[in-house]
């Protein structure tokens, strides 16, 4: 039955009832501010021998928002915010700049890797008739790629995560996390956006590798804090992520989230295909 004030109620019900409905207030406050910022920041290693001291050259710097079920994955020097619905496997990607837009459903996506799958199997059996000095690195690289396999070490104490091959290596820095709704919608988006951006970037490689640190990850309910990509001695190539996670999202997060909801509703903006939208922005890029 609904509450109903009386005039006689003693003095201190009334009391007891604005305590709960501050605390109702409350509760709602942080409903609002729930979610996860994520700020990711990507460096190249250099390392000229073994006793050397690494140095970093800083790449790229991206925002991710986690909010009510979707996904805000921001990247500065783009100027290009991606927007995934993981219950409903769609994305939409903005580009602000450039008012255009693109989006599609997740099929579209795993009908573009199967081809490129296909593509790749035909290439490697060339590689493997192939007399040139450097066909059979490469087709190692690309095998493995296609179908990965790790030596796996986890040291639980200090966090740290190995996944070792001859040619692909993953060190990691892991952290707990209380709330592991989070860390697994957190690993869920880190499936879906190395499945686009193997897509979208005609330089990435596949997301076999990655998606099998985020199975270890799963598994043991951790977050990357720090991941190292080391391709020695195929590649000299080292790449290292680092992660910092924030739990809640700030009134600034919730501005740019209202921001981008409405530039997706957004009439005047121009939608492209997916193609044609990788093929302006490969284009603005040379």
């Amino acid at each position: 039955m609904p509450w109903q004030y009386s005039g006689d109620s003693h003095p201190m019900s009334l009391v007891c009832r604005i305590f709960v409905c501050l605390l109702l207030i409350q509760r709602l406050s942080s409903v609002s501010a729930q979610g996860l910022r994520v700020e990711t920041q990507v460096y190249s290693i250099a390392q000229t021998s073994a006793d050397s001291r690494a140095v970093e050259t800083h790449l790229s710097s991206s925002v991710t928002l986690l909010h009510n079920g979707l996904v805000y994955d921001y990247v500065e020097a783009a100027d290009e915010v991606i927007i995934l619905n993981p219950s409903v496997r769609t994305f939409t990607i903005l580009n602000t700049a450039r008012e255009i837009r693109t989006g599609g459903r997740f099929e579209e996506i795993k009908h573009l890797m199967d081809s490129h799958r296909k593509e790749s199997k035909r290439y490697l059996h060339e590689l493997t008739r192939s007399t040139q000095r450097d066909a059979a690195e490469v087709a190692r690289s690309l095998q493995f790629q296609l179908k990965p396999a790790f030596d796996t070490k986890f040291d639980a104490k200090n966090g740290l995560l190995e996944m070792t091959s001859d040619s692909w290596k993953y060190r990691v820095q892991t952290h707990s996390w209380d709330d592991l709704d989070q860390v697994a919608e957190y690993l869920k988006y880190a499936d879906m956006i190395s499945r686009l951006n193997f897509v979208l970037h005609p330089e990435s490689m596949f997301p076999e590798p990655r998606r099998l640190l985020n199975d270890e990850l799963r598994k043991r309910e951790r977050l990357p804090t720090s991941v190292v990509r080391d391709l020695r001695p195929e590649q000299s190539l080292i790449l290292r992520a680092s992660h910092k996670f924030i739990a809640g999202l700030n009134s600034a997060d919730l501005h740019l989230i209202q921001v981008w909801d409405s530039a997706a509703r957004d009439a005047s903006q121009r939608s492209l295909p997916l193609r044609s939208y990788q093929e302006v922005v490969l284009l603005s890029k040379r």
